[in-house]
């Protein structure tokens, strides 16, 4: 289209090609640079307190390809880390020690990157030890309980067959 443009013009006007050229980029220049805005993509967590060790972030664009998810421990994100950069549109995040975790995302577009979503707050609250314990000493009654009955059902047997 630009050299159709500048064509026609050296034909029927009397500038030259060079200024021609000069005048048709400073008016390209901006719309170029202009790039269409990009999406806020909208980040959601599949708990709000995670007690079994890991959870999932997912988040929604239209068809947009690259997403970049920050982590913090804060929540203005003072020192964030990238946690995921990639066409995935779902992390699951584990091995978490407990605290509160925040999460934010964006779309990552060729020549710039898109505003940040709304922070998402996750609380990992890890099951207390004692609680697990609790749990490993009713496994080791129901154990015991089972081997008696069956140690006690086949002495019955043997007995009964005598």
């Amino acid at each position: 289209m630009t050299a159709k443009l500048i064509s026609l013009l050296t034909r029927h006007c009397s500038l030259r090609s060079s200024a021609l050229v000069a005048l048709l980029m400073t008016w390209q220049l901006p719309t170029a640079l202009a790039e269409t805005p990009l999406q806020v993509p909208s980040l959601s967590s599949d708990t709000e307190i995670a007690t079994a060790g890991f959870y999932r972030l997912s988040w929604q664009t239209d068809g947009i390809t690259q997403v970049e998810l920050q982590e913090a421990d804060n929540p203005d994100f003072a020192d964030a880390s990238i946690d995921y950069q990639g066409p995935d549109d779902a992390s699951v995040v584990s091995g978490k020690p407990n605290g509160t975790w925040y999460y934010r995302a964006r779309v990552i577009g060729d020549q710039q990157a898109g505003p940040w979503s709304t922070a998402v707050k996750v609380t990992v609250a890890h099951h207390p030890l004692y609680r697990a314990f609790m749990f490993f000493g009713l496994g080791v009654v129901v154990f015991v309980a089972t081997l008696l009955l069956v140690v006690r059902g086949a002495e019955r047997e043997r007995d009964e067959r005598r």
